[in-house]
């Protein structure tokens, strides 16, 4: 009862999950259940709960983060020096041999009166190393003839969607409601101030950020960046702890401008910022650091695909070429360009080829530098994040259209030196 009442006061609003995983993977010795699968959504506290509770249990028990697993092998070796220690430098690099070796240390009464216990973090990543995996860890214990040993599977996908031959309890960790997000953040809060006035400003805090995340991780660094803010009126005098309307007035801003900045891990400020520190010289303004946190040549790709996109291609040679001759006196028909202007914006982005995005890349670059696998990798990093689009099949010379806009190519190209405005036609 010990060990309940301690994950109740460190994991609240998580009574009925903890009562659950307790009664499968807290009674050592007993026969139990050969799979468990937790599930729910990121930041809900599924690795956490199970962490904890057996390290104050008395099993025997190793945990496999399968993200860092690239190989079978980092996977089982591990696992097997954990639970089955041996003077043998056998590979285990296969669910044979490590089954094999369970067997032996099930045999030396290695869990003799103990529970065994195999923790799978992030499962879904085991298909990686081959379909095999999943299915024989969820029936290990069906395979190694050992009645205490269970395997917990941990995954933000639903079991239903993993072909799992076999009898396994399902844990679900909902995600957190509002009322509970407030009970958890007064929990981990990190000020000592008192508890009510917290409560009052993560009510005032949720109201702005939980349509744009629920998740913990994140809304917790939120909170704790803005409460300092939050709190500067009423230590400073001007503003009682009471006056929720006040404050709330006070920090309105400053949240609603950080709503762009969430999962970035960076402060964005208000306008008063903004301009305090323009004023001061600064290049970087904290708005200006919304800026994608991109490589350095990624950035110029990115700058370059939004002027191919949005500039004619006949209009290259002007813009970015050195010399590009002396100009022809051409007949000028009034009110020809706006129309041109309208149409092309009303078309949108263009589509380019991949020989015109890397003249325009060199155009930019202030240092030459030549074409090799890490800046072809640059173009296909910015495709899968979304900031570019490839048309055309495999069997034709591809081509690509940018999808960002003025308002977010502007900062990033301040951060290398550039002014977009300065290649724009229109």
């Amino acid at each position: 009862m010990n060990i309940k009442k301690t994950l109740y006061e460190e994991f609240p609003c998580r009574k009925n999950q903890i009562d659950t995983l307790f009664n499968l993977l807290g009674r050592n010795g007993e026969h139990s259940v050969g799979c468990v699968f937790v599930h729910g959504p990121t930041a809900t506290g599924k690795s956490s709960v199970v962490e904890r509770l057996l390290q104050l249990s008395d099993a025997v028990h190793v945990v496999i983060n399968c993200i860092e697993c690239y190989t079978a092998r980092l996977a089982l070796e591990p696992a097997a020096r954990a639970l089955c220690p041996s003077d043998t430098s056998e590979r285990v690099d296969s669910v044979a041999t490590f089954a094999r070796r369970l067997k032996q240390a099930h045999k030396n009464d290695a869990f003799s009166n103990r529970s065994c216990v195999i923790v799978l973090d992030a499962c879904e990543r085991l298909a990686d190393l081959g379909q095999h995996y999943l299915p024989a860890f969820a029936r290990l214990q069906e395979i190694t003839d050992i009645p205490t040993l269970t395997v917990v599977l941990i995954s933000h996908i639903l079991p239903e969607k993993f072909l799992l031959d076999c009898v396994y309890v399902s844990v679900n960790f909902p995600q957190y409601t509002r009322n509970e997000l407030i009970d958890v953040l007064t929990v981990r809060r990190v000020t000592d101030c008192d508890i009510n006035f917290y409560r009052d400003y993560l009510n005032v805090f949720l109201g702005v950020f939980l349509r744009a995340t629920r998740c913990l991780d994140e809304i917790h660094h939120l909170a704790t960046t803005h409460f300092a803010q939050y709190v500067a009126p009423v230590e400073s005098g001007q503003l009682k702890a009471s006056d929720v309307a006040g404050l709330w007035r006070n920090i309105a801003p400053r949240l609603k401008s950080s709503l762009d900045s969430v999962y970035l891990g960076i402060d964005s400020g208000d306008h008063a910022d903004d301009k305090r520190a323009a004023k001061r010289g600064r290049v970087l303004t904290p708005r200006a650091q919304q800026a994608l946190d991109l490589p350095y040549f990624a950035k110029h790709f990115l700058v370059a695909a939004f002027l191919a996109s949005h500039n004619h291609a006949k209009t290259d040679r002007r813009l970015f070429a050195k010399s590009h001759g002396r100009k022809q006196r051409k007949r000028v028909v009034v009110g020809a360009g706006r129309k041109e202007n309208a149409v092309d914006a009303l078309l949108g982005p263009r589509s380019f080829s991949l020989d015109r995005l890397f003249a325009i890349f060199y155009s930019l670059l202030d240092q030459r530098t030549n074409l090799t696998a890490s800046l072809m990798t640059q173009i296909s990093s910015l495709v899968e994040l979304g900031f570019l689009v490839r048309q055309g099949d495999g069997l034709e010379l591809p081509k690509y259209k940018a999808l960002v806009g003025l308002d977010c190519v502007e900062p990033v190209a301040r951060t290398i030196g550039l002014n977009v405005q300065r290649y724009m036609v229109s």
